[in-house]
């Protein structure tokens, strides 16, 4: 038989009887034949009523499991075996387990010795090409995305290192791709191409932007923009603005950190938000009474990210914040990734389920309730609780600011 009769069909995609179409696959996957034994199937009473379409109802009735032998009875009746229906409803012979592995591995290899011919012919060793695909990073072989990937950083390796002119990232990515953004961190493809770079060059490839990300493309040659990258801050003591008026917002550059910095004492507690108006705020209202407060200005940069794990290195507490919204749990974590003691300030769900009047509805991190409730809650919207917590803790710096967490 070539076809499966439609009455066959309609009774395999009903609940129960799709279990068993299922246990029926998983069986001949692992190597097993479909001659006798029972299915491994867990059927309701509605299921097993559905199934006894087929079984009849004595079978129904007599609590038995489902067994090979009852389905090929059945199913001969309709001039089918087990092995030719699961056949037709499948399309084509059910693949084993050992086959589908065997297909599998033979995907990958073939992938990988085409990056490696691709890379090859680019002037990249195969030993780099090796510990890429092998990193934690890399792109799972035999979906295509290693190949598809390494076409696109082969355009770029010839170009490397970079022994003329002082030449810029952005400049190097317009050159190569047509995209002056091509090689940002955020493209997959700058990723890879500073993580070729790393390894090439025998050194830690870059996890995260900052100095490692700018010690990879400096190791090649190329510089990374440096001034684009800013981060606002208020009464931060720095000797970089020693001299400027207390209370006043400054906005710093990445090329300003980039040379030698340090505190003129280093802070006990330093405080970071998102949004500027907050910055504005707090300048308007507390002036010097501020305490030294960062702002990310959306997802922190590597300017941002880099005094952050300076204030770190010398001592001081972070305690951070952003809306809570799905953005802003994206930048928390950014956060902590540089400075995993950072501390949440106001950004839990005390505070979230006070503001939309959740009072008693508990979880261990905003996200939950975010993700329940729908409604996200940004930093305006409780500004006066913000400068409250500013204010107090210049007069009282050991106060607590949160009974959060932030999540890992």
């Amino acid at each position: 038989m070539d076809e499966l009769p439609a009455g066959l069909r309609g009774w395999s995609v009903l609940a129960g009887p799709a279990l068993v179409v299922r246990a029926i696959q998983r069986r001949v996957h692992r190597g097993g034949g479909l001659e006798r034994g029972p299915l491994n199937v867990t059927l309701t009473v509605e299921q097993r009523r559905e199934v006894g379409r087929l079984l009849g109802v004595d079978w129904e009735v007599s609590g038995k499991p489902v067994t090979l032998p009852a389905l090929r009875s059945a199913l001969a009746q309709h001039g089918l075996t087990v092995a030719r229906f699961a056949e037709l409803l499948h399309g084509g012979p059910l693949p084993v387990g050992r086959e589908l592995r065997a297909t599998r591995q033979e995907a990958e290899q073939r992938e990988r010795r085409a990056v490696l011919d691709l890379f090859g012919a680019a002037g990249l060793p195969g030993e780099v090409c090796d510990r890429w695909l092998s990193g934690a990073r890399a792109p799972k072989l035999g979906t295509g995305r290693a190949l598809e990937l390494a076409e696109r950083a082969a355009v770029v390796w010839p170009l490397l290192p970079w022994t003329g002119p002082p030449k810029r990232l952005a400049q190097l990515a317009a050159e190569s791709t047509g995209d002056a953004h091509a090689l940002d961190h955020s493209t997959e493809l700058g990723r890879t191409v500073a993580r070729l770079v790393a390894i090439a060059g025998g050194i830690t490839p870059p996890a995260r932007p900052g100095r490692e990300w700018r010690a990879a493309w400096a190791s090649a040659g190329v510089r990374c923009d440096t001034v684009s990258s800013r981060v606002l801050v208020l009464n931060v003591p720095l000797d970089l603005t020693a001299g400027l008026r207390g209370g006043t917002p400054v906005w710093l550059t990445l090329r300003d950190l980039l040379t030698p910095w340090s505190f003129t004492h280093p802070p006990r507690t330093l405080f970071v938000c998102e949004n500027p108006s907050v910055v504005e705020a707090a300048a308007d209202e507390l002036g010097d009474l501020c305490p030294p407060l960062v702002c990310t200005d959306g997802m922190p940069t590597l300017a941002a990210l880099d005094l952050l794990s300076g204030a770190a290195e010398a001592g001081t507490a972070v305690r951070a914040r952003a809306d809570i919204d799905s953005a802003g749990f994206s930048i928390l974590r950014t956060v902590r990734s540089v400075v995993p003691t950072a501390r949440p300030w106001r950004f839990d769900t005390t505070t979230y389920a006070s503001h939309f009047g959740l009072e008693g509805r508990t979880a261990s991190w905003p996200a939950d309730l975010h993700a329940e409730h729908g409604k996200d809650l940004h930093e305006e919207a409780i500004l006066p609780l913000l400068l409250a917590d500013l204010r107090d803790n210049f007069l009282r710096p050991d106060i607590p600011l949160s009974r959060g967490r932030v999540e890992t």
